[in-house]
């Protein structure tokens, strides 16, 4: 029998997911980014493409010596230089071969003909008519010849071919252009002319045709394409996709490269069932240390706005605008940082997320957030402050409690026995009366909260394999409360005492301070396992806490910014069983957790199984409202958590929470996902009992049921250039398909097309009654050249409503 050791202590790897805070380095990473790259190709169809040669010096080419080979070789001092047969003229890296060629030593004209090769490291020229070139000035000018680009899939045939400025400007008569492979030439561009500045980004072609194998498809007077992945003022490639609510969508975006730190894209969209919208984003970068966009869409008339159309029953025209503005900088070597993420639309536009899915914007449950923050940073404090706002777009929401403003000053100090922290915050809570939903007859309670935090964190035992923390913290909070008369029913139903029916709110300042003591120790075990070669490992690490706050009845106390957190294993462990601060529940409880991770060979987590569940010593009575019933629970919910790659292609999860007091689930969710190539494929499923009648929208019944949803999405390769991709969503308790998208790509060396449809279930934030949405999108694309149609080169498993999600938390896996 193998016996437990006791090994190092692991930490748990917890994987939090944030939405990308409005920073100077983040802003500053974004805006100049080149737009979607159109020459970049798959390597293994173009394994024929020469490399792009450098010389081996920094010694100009010119100056390298010339060295000359030939079978046979007539000169004149000062006259003409034949040479015959097999020629061959090498000068550093530039390659010419020919079949005849001779030299004027005077002029230095040379004229080639016969086999003619020509490589200088940047383009390999071949012909088997007549060379004509200067090696003075090195313009050179060739007879039906075929070019084919260095480093590039660039390649085509000419009549006529010149080069000059040190062949860095190449002019094509009669020409043809194509990024295809030799013999699979899908599409060809034929042209009278075209020029090509090998330092510009752009090629450009003067009377030209597109060609799909044999047939003319399109005839274009001019037209750019791009040579390299680099930024040029011109028009973007269009968009097309077809919806039931929009109809035919088109958009032909224009962008201007304004400067190297300034740029614009202009947008036309246009919707057959709703008009004309504008779009306009600005990105800047004066420094930087700031840097911006600036983004706005307008939509003059909407073709769907009547007074009758319940949707769209709060505007008084079918005027409709969106507004975004990002920035951020940084000062004094990044310690001053600033940042702003506004987003606005008209107001009581509820519904211009849902039909127009603008990709800008933070929303929070039908909450259009608008953050302005700054801060001060140092290694071991900071200060910080926000401004926050809210626009709604829900007729029914009730109004959040904006931050107006918000002050952290956070201080750490890490001693030799000791950690010290002091965390502290200053807030006002206010709202904008004059945006009141319409459900809101009447004023919200406001205040100013301060909090002060002391923690001392003392480790009594650190050692390999074990450890035990106890933990001193100090919670004071006042709030200075105002609570209007005529206070909105949602809150004087929410704050009134189930038994005295009487409204607990308090006028003026409410006090409260409460200290906290915490312990927490945990051991770890391993063993070696006969897996993996005889070489894996097993680790078994039993934890516990004990946490001890005294009761404060706090039901006197608005909510402001708290809401009760999901039980998990990690926040069994935690000190709060509230997010906020409005309300510090009380707890004289254990908690126990035992978690086992096997590790293979080379050190990588292949399963990680955890269990743990909370004993109340004294039942919590801290309740987020009044008018909530106390918990009797003496046992918190058990909570499971389990992730596994089972090989190298199999991974699985799951997750629960059980009511050991009623013996039922009250939620759980589980995915299994098989990848490898091309194939991926992953069933989901995700439950929670009783969707607790969200007290935001009270008119919503539906958001009481259950929540019961399976998942299926997929992307397999179906042939060796096709690619089949979908996803299925379904509520099983209502028995209502939620989101299905099925799509098919066909992706050859140098073109594919793209082919989705999609049906999902529009949501309405004003009837709260969704519409079946149908979207069909197509694209095209001719590698090198550009694509037409909706979405990127790569297809995606997220569906309009969910995204694609991995929830596999493992160390090491691939």
């Amino acid at each position: 029998m193998t016996k437990w050791t006791l090994g190092y202590r692991y930490p748990i790897a917890l994987t939090i997911s944030l939405a990308p805070a409005l920073t100077p380095m983040m802003v500053q990473a974004a805006p100049f980014e080149a737009p979607p790259a159109t020459g970049i190709l798959d390597s293994l169809c173009y394994d024929y493409v020469p490399k792009i040669e450098k010389p081996a010096s920094d010694q100009d080419a010119n100056a390298q010596p010339v060295e000359v080979d030939a079978d046979r070789l007539e000169a004149k001092q000062g006259g003409t230089a034949v040479y015959e047969g097999d020629v061959k003229v090498r000068q550093g890296v530039r390659k010419f071969d020919s079949d005849y060629a001779q030299l004027d030593q005077k002029s230095r004209d040379v004229i080639a003909i016969g086999n003619i090769y020509y490589n200088d490291g940047q383009v390999t020229v071949t012909s088997d008519k007549t060379l004509k070139s200067n090696l003075d000035t090195k313009n050179s000018e060739l007879e039906e010849g075929k070019y084919q680009v260095h480093g590039s899939p660039v390649r085509g045939f000419a009549k006529r071919v010149v080069m000059t400025n040190n062949n860095q400007n190449i002019t094509m008569e009669g020409a043809q252009y194509t990024t295809c492979p030799p013999g699979q030439e899908v599409w060809t561009l034929k042209a009278g002319s075209i020029d090509i500045d090998q330092k510009e980004v752009f090629g450009e072609a003067w009377n030209a045709s597109l060609w799909l194998y044999d047939y003319p498809v399109f005839y274009f007077p001019y037209i750019n394409f791009p040579i390299k992945d680099e930024r040029k003022t011109g028009l973007l490639y269009p968009g097309y996709k077809q919806s039931s609510s929009n109809g035919m969508d088109i958009t032909q975006p224009f962008y201007w490269n304004i400067a190297p730190n300034y740029d614009a894209t202009i947008t036309s969209r246009f919707m057959d069932k709703r008009g004309l919208m504008e779009q306009v984003e600005f990105r800047y970068m004066p420094d930087p240390a700031h840097a911006g966009i600036l983004y706005f869409e307008n939509l003059a008339d909407d073709k769907q706005y009547s007074p009758s159309n319940p949707s769209l029953a709060g505007l008084s025209d079918g005027h409709r605008y969106l507004m975004n503005v990002r920035h951020g900088s940084a000062l004094m070597d990044g310690s001053l940082r600033f940042g702003i993420d506004y987003t606005q639309v008209r107001d009581k536009d509820y519904n211009y997320f849902n039909d127009f899915s603008p990709q800008v914007g933070t929303q929070v449950d039908s909450q259009l957030q608008q953050s302005f923050t700054a801060g001060y940073y140092q290694p071991n404090w900071n200060l910080t402050s926000e401004v926050r706002r809210y626009q709604i777009l829900s007729p029914y929401a009730l109004l959040p409690h904006e931050m107006l403003p918000r002050i952290d000053y956070n201080y750490y100090q890490q001693g030799k026995w000791f950690d010290l922290a002091w965390n502290s915050e200053l807030t006002k809570f206010g709202y904008d009366s004059g945006s009141a939903a319409t459900l809101q007859a009447g004023e919200r309670y406001t205040a100013t909260r301060l909090h002060l935090a002391p923690t001392l964190t003392v480790p009594l035992v650190d050692a390999p394999g074990y450890y035990l923390t106890s933990q001193y913290k100090l919670m004071f909070t006042s709030y200075n409360q105002e609570v209007p008369d005529n206070l909105v029913s949602q809150d004087r139903n929410r704050f009134t005492d189930a038994d005295s029916k009487q409204l607990t709110l308090k006028e003026g300042t409410i006090t409260r301070t409460l200290p906290s003591f915490r312990l927490k120790g945990g051991v770890n075990f391993d063993r070696p396992l006969d897996w993996y070669d005889g070489k894996g490992t097993q680790t078994l690490e039993p934890e516990f806490q004990y946490l001890y706050i005294p009761y404060k009845n706090q039901d006197e106390i608005g909510i402001y910014d708290s809401t009760t957190t999901r039980q998990d294993y990690y926040s069994l462990f935690s000190d709060r069983r509230f997010a906020g601060l409005d309300r510090i529940s009380d707890a004289n409880r254990v908690t126990v957790g035992l978690t086992s991770r096997v590790y293979d060979n080379v050190g990588d987590e292949r399963l990680r199984l955890a269990v743990a569940q909370a004993f109340e010593m004294t039942p919590p009575k801290v309740r987020l409202y009044p008018s909530n019933p106390e918990s009797t629970n003496a046992r918190s919910l058990l909570s499971f958590e389990g992730d596994a790659r089972i090989t190298d292609e199999w991974f699985a999860h799951a997750g629960t929470q059980y009511d050991t007091s009623e013996g039922e689930f009250t939620a759980g969710n589980g995915a299994v996902e098989y990848r490898t190539g091309k194939l991926t494929t992953q069933v989901n499923y995700r439950y929670i009992k009783d969707g607790n009648l969200d007290y935001r929208y009270p008119t919503n019944t539906a958001l009481a049921e259950d929540l019961s949803q399976a998942g299926l999405v997929m992307m397999a390769p179906i042939a060796d250039q096709w690619q089949m991709y979908g996803g299925y969503y379904r509520d099983i308790k209502q028995d209502v398909n939620i989101d299905r998208k099925i799509g098919v790509k066909y992706d050859s060396c140098c073109w594919s097309i793209n082919m989705s449809l999609e049906w999902h279930n529009q949501p309405d934030n004003v009837t709260l009654k969704p519409t079946s949405e149908k979207v069909i999108g197509l694209q095209f694309e001719m590698k090198g050249l550009g694509s037409v149609g909706t979405g990127g080169r790569s297809v995606t498993l997220d569906t309009e409503l969910l995204p694609y999600v991995r929830p596999f938390n493992l160390k090491g896996q691939q």
